[in-house]
């Protein structure tokens, strides 16, 4: 749902990026920003003594967020945008996500199934976000339903923020993970809908590397 916000997030953002930035540059920074956030999670929740760099990730989401919000923006404002750097930037933005939450899948005190699940997910929200170029009517699907992207991100960031203020939330992380789950299986669905009403009454055409 924030995606619907994703106009005024870009108004805010540009100045971040001034005139000296490069759409490169931006993708850059969003790559620093996702080590930070994994080695954040991580130690964070490994190191009792460390605690304080878990209200630092909301911080960093935010930057990551802002960040792959500005490499897109700058990429079409100076013409550099190309098919290669679409496909990095949609891998980064999935395995982005990948090494951010991923890390939890090593923290004892967090259940591993959930994290698993969470993670399949994510990739089956993405994956049928791309596929809905494909075909024909079709566009990046970015409908949600507190489950795309950004949503994830301000999920998580609320994580970090309760496993830092209230230290017993952790032994409910697993159901918290669940709910996150839902909500991106939901978006999976409603990306699949919205694919299969764009191309509603149109030709399909299926081709492989061989041919029809």
């Amino acid at each position: 749902m924030l995606y619907k916000q994703k106009g005024n997030f870009q108004k805010v953002v540009r100045w971040m990026g001034g005139t000296w930035m490069t759409a490169n540059q931006a993708t850059f920074f969003g790559a620093i920003c996702i080590v930070l956030i994994s080695a954040s999670f991580y130690i964070g929740l490994m190191q009792p003594e460390k605690s304080w760099l878990l209200p630092c990730i909301p911080v960093l989401l935010l930057l990551r967020m802002a960040m792959n919000t500005l490499d897109g923006m700058l990429s079409r404002e100076y013409g550099t945008g190309s098919v290669g750097g679409e496909l990095f930037n949609e891998s980064l933005d999935v395995i982005g996500d990948m090494l951010c939450y991923g890390v939890m899948f090593f923290v004892p005190c967090i259940p591993v199934f959930p994290v698993v699940l969470f993670l399949m997910l994510i990739w089956m929200a993405e994956y049928f976000g791309v596929l809905g170029k494909s075909f024909p009517g079709g566009i990046r699907r970015h409908e949600t339903f507190l489950g795309g992207k950004p949503d994830r991100a301000v999920w998580m960031g609320v994580f970090a923020l309760c496993a830092y203020f209230v230290p017993s939330f952790l032994s409910h992380a697993g159901e918290y993970l669940y709910v996150v789950c839902f909500f991106v299986l939901v978006t999976s669905v409603l990306r699949i809908r919205k694919t299969i009403e764009a191309a509603r009454g149109k030709d399909y055409v299926s081709y492989t590397w061989i041919g029809k």
